[in-house]
């Protein structure tokens, strides 16, 4: 039996995560975790966790008014998601109620 090279976690996991072709989705999840830090802890509480697909980011908003005011800070919404997360992650965003 022959023995493979040694191999950090890491390195593991980084090729598992090439290999599967899920370094998209994982770029999406980081995206949806830093809606907080984005938009403030205040108007996240206000809001649903967003949900992300295909780099659609949908997020609840049950206020008219605030929904009305995030869909005018869109663009750069989409920008500093994007900067943030490192690639061009998130296509659009999409506020319901």
């Amino acid at each position: 039996m022959e023995r493979k090279p040694i191999c950090s976690i890491g390195d593991v996991l980084r090729q598992t995560i090439a290999e599967n072709n899920m370094q998209g989705r994982l770029d999406e999840l980081k995206a949806a975790s830093l809606w907080p830090a984005i938009i403030g802890e205040h108007i996240a509480s206000l809001t649903m966790r967003p949900y992300v697909k295909n780099g659609h980011m949908t997020i609840r908003v049950p206020d008219a008014a605030l929904r009305q005011e995030l869909s005018m800070a869109r663009t750069p919404l989409i920008a500093e998601f994007n900067r943030l997360v490192g690639s061009e992650v998130i296509i659009s965003l999409r506020f319901i109620s």
